[in-house]
């Protein structure tokens, strides 16, 4: 679904940021998902499931922190890391900019010369289980709000993995696959949608939860009624390019999907 390059220079990010960072800190997103399902998805398929391109982060926000306290919290402390690194500020996201054929990377001011196919970007998206009144002023950059990360960070629900250089979380399969149908409504674009999808399918079929207990947790967070309006919408030209890009069958991966509503 992503050239080899894009996810190789990702988790290449991702090892050097992990092996700084303070915890707590969960990775969520597609890197997540890899992690919890290319373990069977690997010993039936032999191969690997998709990395992720793009890095999600997740962190525990309290309200009533104070600003001193919001300054120290892991979530300032790893856009610090960030920001050392190279990576550049856009609201919510940290992005570096790369030259699609040396794979170099260039600075953001050359990137603005430069015509969107003849780079890609690699993003890190900050997000957070709560708001902060003063998160903005305080961090320098508005936090994406992720009230999921609560069953992670306040109920537990997580899975500590020692990847990537680091120690961190990731979320149970049930809080993963929460995300990803609630996320995946909101995809303007085809690539994020596809992947959401192709997420949703491998977390429900080849994550270490028996399939009819994860379905039951996620009805339990999302309600039947949500679950079943999202995978309507998922149309067979989805499936077609699930296929594509994971290498299943697309009446294997509706079948699969549509059990979510049963």
């Amino acid at each position: 679904m992503y050239p080899d390059y894009e996810a190789q220079m990702s988790q290449e990010h991702l090892t050097a940021v992990f092996s700084q960072m303070t915890q707590p800190v969960c990775l969520t997103g597609g890197w997540a998902v890899y992690l919890a399902v290319n373990p069977k998805f690997h010993g039936i398929n032999g191969r690997n499931y998709i990395g992720s391109r793009d890095i999600d982060l997740g962190f525990h926000i309290d309200p009533s922190w104070s600003s001193e306290e919001l300054q120290k919290s892991s979530l300032s402390q790893s856009a610090s890391i960030l920001t050392d690194r190279g990576f550049i500020g856009t609201g919510f996201r940290f992005v570096k900019y790369y030259d699609m054929e040396t794979k170099n990377e260039i600075t953001e001011e050359k990137s603005k010369k430069r015509r969107p196919y003849e780079m890609f970007q690699l993003f890190i998206d900050m997000m957070g289980d709560s708001t902060h009144a003063d998160a903005e002023k305080i961090l320098g950059f508005p936090l994406l709000d992720e009230p999921l990360l609560a069953h992670v960070f306040v109920d537990g629900r997580s899975v500590t993995v020692y990847e990537f250089g680091g120690q961190f979380m990731i979320p149970t399969p049930e809080t993963l696959l929460s995300m990803k149908l609630k996320s995946a409504p909101c995809r303007t674009k085809d690539d994020k949608r596809i992947k959401d999808i192709s997420d949703i399918y491998a977390l429900f079929w080849y994550s270490d939860v028996e399939f009819q207990e994860l379905r039951r947790r996620v009805q339990q967070i999302l309600g039947i009624e949500y679950i079943s309006k999202t995978v309507s919408n998922f149309a067979k030209d989805d499936y077609l390019a699930v296929s594509r890009a994971i290498g299943m069958e697309p009446d294997e991966i509706s079948r699969v999907v549509n059990e979510l509503t049963k």
